[in-house]
């Protein structure tokens, strides 16, 4: 049955007015909203809204609960997104399950997002919120298309303010220092690969040797059945010279490039490792990850294209690359500042300045010597 939307006027002192668009829910309830004192804009505002309640995206939403979704969710995307994607989702969905007590999908509401987003923010940092966000407006936004919600209730919940932290780039003494560092031929070619590809650490501990032409000088990074990349592409990075001396010399006790002595691919734990190898080198805390944003880094102070830079990075927009990586190291600022025309005016302004400066310094002393001689004299 057809659902009629009216106007009704109120009138206040003064002889102002303001109109209302009206209409009954399936509930039974009235429903109103303003449309100003424009009689205009509430005739369109009723047409508009008498099309959208009366369309078939008011149909009767389908019921489900939370854990359903949740589940239902983890069987649709696990064959779409990455594993590590797919982790996330099923973490996110279950923390705010279990903080929010929620028990159908349709108690999820505005209020409740931005209560978990307080809540959050007490026991995590803002950068883990607000991929949380993202995580949760994604996955809802799959539920209004499956006909369990009619709104996105996370769509209108905006993101936290991160605060930018220093990126850690590493000069070319702390690589060699942390080269030197290395107790095993696998750490030194380990370390030296991540500075000269900008490498992931996933991707390197997925690295087999058929990826490898030392020959050539390639590596390719490919998705395997173990290993999805990061942007889901391929992608070819050519291999130094230095690098490949260093990984030739490592033993092949299988497939894999990096792996530990009995032949077992290196786990993805390795920061306690690194850890002490960063401290045996003497340097500032790094982490892996730092390595590749050294590798990324000194390319864009070497003056490399953006676009060439996002390429070799596999990244899967040039915002990340530039937001993300394209920092340059202080000395670099430095010489750019150098290089500015005006050294030369400021420097004999500098000069000149100084000398007026004790010039005065000295007329000022022989005033003081004056003053003092005529209270003396006094």
């Amino acid at each position: 049955m057809w659902q009629r939307v009216w106007i009704w006027k109120r009138n206040f002192n003064g002889g102002k007015s303001r109109y209302y668009v009206r209409w009954y829910d399936r509930t039974g309830r009235m429903r109103s909203e303003s449309a100003g004192p424009d009689r205009k804009r509430a005739e369109r505002m009723r047409s508009e809204k008498e099309i959208e309640i009366n369309s078939s995206e008011h149909d009767e939403l389908r019921e489900i609960s939370f854990e359903g979704f949740k589940e239902e969710e983890l069987r649709i995307m696990g064959g779409q997104l990455a594993a590590k994607s797919v982790l996330d989702l099923e973490q996110t969905l279950r923390i705010f399950r279990d903080m929010m007590d929620v028990k159908m999908l349709s108690d999820v509401s505005p209020g409740v997002v931005e209560n978990y987003v307080a809540e959050r923010l007490a026991n995590v940092g803002r950068a883990t919120v607000n991929k949380n966000i993202r995580t949760l407006k994604a996955s809802l936004s799959r539920a209004v298309k499956r006909g369990y919600l009619r709104k996105n209730p996370v769509s209108g919940v905006q993101q936290v303010r991160e605060y930018e932290k220093e990126i850690r780039v590493l000069s070319t003494g702390e690589v060699e220092k942390l080269l030197e560092a290395c107790l095993s031929e696998h750490w030194e070619a380990f370390i030296s690969l991540a500075v000269t590809t900008g490498m992931r650490r996933g991707e390197m501990l997925a690295l087999r040797w058929q990826d490898v032409d030392f020959n050539k000088g390639r590596i390719w990074v490919r998705n395997t059945p173990d290993h999805r990349t990061k942007s889901g592409k391929n992608r070819v990075l050519p291999l130094t010279a230095e690098t490949s001396d260093l990984m030739r010399q490592l033993p092949r006790n299988g497939p894999m490039v990096f792996h530990t002595s009995s032949g077992k691919p290196w786990h993805n734990n390795l920061q306690r490792s690194f850890h002490r190898i960063v401290k045996r080198a003497g340097i500032d805390y790094c982490s892996i990850h730092d390595l590749r944003r050294t590798f990324i880094s000194h390319l864009a102070m070497a003056g490399v294209n953006a676009a060439v830079v996002k390429e070799l990075a596999g990244h899967a927009s040039i915002q990340t690359t530039q937001k993300y990586y394209t920092r340059i190291l202080p000395e670099s600022l430095q010489s750019a500042a150098e290089k500015l025309p005006f050294g030369q005016v400021i420097g004999s302004r500098s000069i000149c300045t100084e000398s007026a400066h004790r010039s005065k310094k000295a007329d000022s002393k022989e005033k003081d010597k004056i003053v003092n001689l005529a209270l003396f004299v006094g």
